[in-house]
């Protein structure tokens, strides 16, 4: 069973695959591959050895309880119901789908042999274990089996099933927090006293050269041949009896020394690459791996240059390169609730959407985007709320269709008209009767291939202006509301690939007549994939009309549109309950979406004492999430911009 990967915030470096692999292979020739038979421990580390993160050399030994020292509280094994006992362990039994969704990650890419997705432990310790396979693999080592993740007890409990029931006496397997590797060859016995040796004198069975051992204290592992019950510390250590566990490694120590283990051997790779965020605590720290790519359950800031008096930021969202289903969140950047409520934009594997969205700003223009899953986001802002000078109220209109290249000439100003589609890197003119700013819906269908789309003045769009609306990977429809710089250059649509383009009105903005903006946190008013007072009916029908009380005064909000799960292409339309019931509204869309696809848009709504309506073509799943709200006091306007990128994960 896949599962996304989560939990990041902890720790850099999750989802490593390659780390401090040496220049020169062939130098590993010189290593003493003789099995180390008389195993000694080094020196316990210090706290402060630790805390810094250099532990090569010394041992990290710090006994403690996983469950208070930042790695998660585990449900009770066995208690209540969902368990389901496979003989060996309890994964993937249904009362673990919370910890296993929220803690446990899986190997993004290969390592050590083991394929993308099939080495799982706990997503704050991952880079340690995988740095230490890839290391020993990339030395000579060969690593041809190793398990991780293991919901079960230990065997001096009773049994591996947890017949106590008391979640002490699990094994750090069940908390991602150990590895069994190359079992067959470095079999679990116990050794005692024979023919006058000692149990710690007596050679071990197993092929691991000690330089494997030191490889895995550097990652600040402890490894278990030197022994349970306190092993053996030398070779004269006086034992009647050791039991001796080779194939096992585990890490012992605190969250945060994780994160400095795996930071302080990350920082002399020249091939790694380290991304700023920012944890759950509001804290900085540095993620770094060979991917680049943000890890699940973890946020990044973007700094924006708001003018003087801004608020909040209307920005292009996008999500490009995801390794798994999920969402993007928009968020302040101070300390957050692990579980987020709300999303701005979700996606797809591989896929790459966008949508725009509000989001309140600090003074210095700060904000965060957190994603449930790896993704890279990008942040293209279009404008400001609130900023002081001339403010522009937005004032609603009819949706109006501009514009459709599958019935007008698609014309280049400065090429011929074309009959037909909008060529490769074309630019479409957009029919306007006069030079105000104005938001739209933009909609690109029947792409020749990949590619992206933007709207703006027309001097100010094409393949070097730097900024996306939307993207497309092929030729299924896409749209995105759009803000659209009013001025004397024209407004057009330029696309990079061979496309039709579909462009609706739905207002403009105006110094004097329109709705001001209410800033609030980002909140969830529908999601019928759940049982809630104003929907508890699973999954609309095609047809269907549902009635939402978003719980406002205010006359319109600015809502996000999420459609998943559908059972065929459709697409989705909002507006006032009467608009809707009489069929206008619900023959213009918010959306399009195709069977199975999920799909993100803004759309701002008008509201009859705070209800609207949603109609849904086809059966699926809506989300509305609210953003802000349209409002007759005319207090925080919008002050346009030419779009302007100020985030890209993949050039941080």
């Amino acid at each position: 069973m896949l599962r996304n990967l989560v939990l990041g915030g902890v720790i850099a470096a999750t989802g490593v695959i390659a780390v401090n692999a040496p220049a020169d292979v062939s130098a590993t020739r010189e290593l003493d591959d003789t099995p180390w038979f008389l195993p000694e421990t080094p020196p316990r580390c210090t706290v402060e050895q630790a805390d810094s993160g250099d532990v090569a050399g010394c041992l990290l030994a710090f006994w403690n309880d996983p469950s208070e020292t930042g790695w998660g509280a585990p449900p009770a094994p066995g208690v209540g119901p969902g368990w389901e006992w496979s003989g060996y362990r309890y994964n993937e039994s249904p009362a673990l789908a919370d910890w296993e969704s929220q803690r446990i990650g899986q190997n993004a890419e290969a390592v050590a042999g083991r394929p993308a997705g099939t080495f799982e432990t706990h997503v704050a310790a991952q880079a340690l274990f995988e740095g230490f396979l890839h290391e020993i693999d990339a030395k000579g080592y060969r690593v041809r089996d190793a398990s991780g993740y293991s919901f079960r007890c230990t065997s001096g409990n009773g049994g591996w099933d947890c017949p106590t029931r008391d979640p002490s006496d699990l094994s750090l397997h069940a908390y991602g927090l150990a590895v069994d590797m190359n079992a067959g060859t470095n079999p679990i016995r116990r050794y005692d006293r024979v023919d006058g040796l000692t149990a710690c004198q007596t050679p071990i069975q197993t092929d691991l050269p000690r330089w494997v051992i030191q490889t895995a204290e550097k990652w600040g592992l402890y490894w278990g041949g030197y022994g349970w019950s306190r092993g053996c510390q030398q070779v004269t250590t006086e034992r009647d009896s050791v039991f001796r566990d080779p194939p096992h490694f585990e890490f012992r120590g605190t969250v945060e020394q994780a994160r400095a283990i795996a930071a302080f051997n990350l920082a002399n790779d020249p091939s790694i690459v380290c991304l700023p965020m920012i944890d759950d605590d509001g804290d900085e720290y540095e993620q770094c791996d060979r991917t680049g790519r943000p890890d699940a359950r973890t946020r990044m800031a973007v700094d924006v240059e708001p003018p003087s008096g801004a608020v909040a930021a209307m920005i292009n969202l996008t999500a490009v390169d995801a390794d798994w289903y999920g969402f993007l969140t928009l968020e302040d950047c101070g300390p957050q609730p692990t579980d987020r409520t709300t999303s701005a934009l979700s996606f797809a594997p591989t896929d790459a959407v966008a949508t725009m969205a509000v989001v309140p700003i600090t003074d210095e223009g700060r904000f965060c985007v957190y994603r449930s899953t790896s993704v890279h986001s990008i942040v293209d802002v279009v404008g400001y709320l609130g900023a002081d000078g001339e403010p522009l109220w937005f004032d609603p209109t009819t949706p109006t269709r501009l514009t459709d290249t599958r019935e007008d000439l698609a014309c280049d100003p400065l090429q011929e008209c074309n009959d037909g589609p909008v060529p490769e890197r074309g630019r479409h003119v957009v029919p306007v009767d006069d030079d105000r700013s104005r938001i739209a819906n933009l909609t690109i269908v029947e792409a020749a291939g990949p590619g992206f789309a933007q709207a703006g003045q027309c001097d100010g769009v094409g393949a070097d202006a730097g900024f996306s609306h939307l993207n497309v990977n092929d030729a299924d429809p896409r749209a995105n509301l759009v803000l659209i710089e009013g001025g004397t250059a024209g407004s057009c649509v330029f696309t990079l690939t061979q496309s039709h383009v579909i462009v609706d009105e739905l207002g403009r903005l105006d110094a004097e007549a329109g709705y001001g903006w209410a800033l609030r946190p980002a909140t969830r008013a529908l999601d019928t994939r759940e049982c809630a007072e104003q929907w508890c009916e699973d999954r609309p029908e095609a047809g269907q009309v549902i009635r939402l009380d978003l719980g406002v005064e205010a006359p319109g909000a600015a809502v996000g549109i999420t459609v998943t799960d559908a059972d065929a292409p459709g697409y989705v339309s909002v507006g006032p309950c009467e608009a809707i019931d009489t069929g206008e509204s619900a023959q213009t869309s918010n959306l399009n979406h195709d069977a199975g696809q999920t799909v993100t848009n803004l759309a701002l709504v008008e509201l009859d004492e705070g209800e609207m309506c949603i109609f849904t073509l086809a059966s699926a799943h809506v989300i509305i999430d609210v953003q802000a709200e349209l409002t007759t006091e005319q207090g925080v306007g919008l002050a346009p911009i030419a779009p302007t990128r100020f985030h890209d994960s993949r050039e941080s």
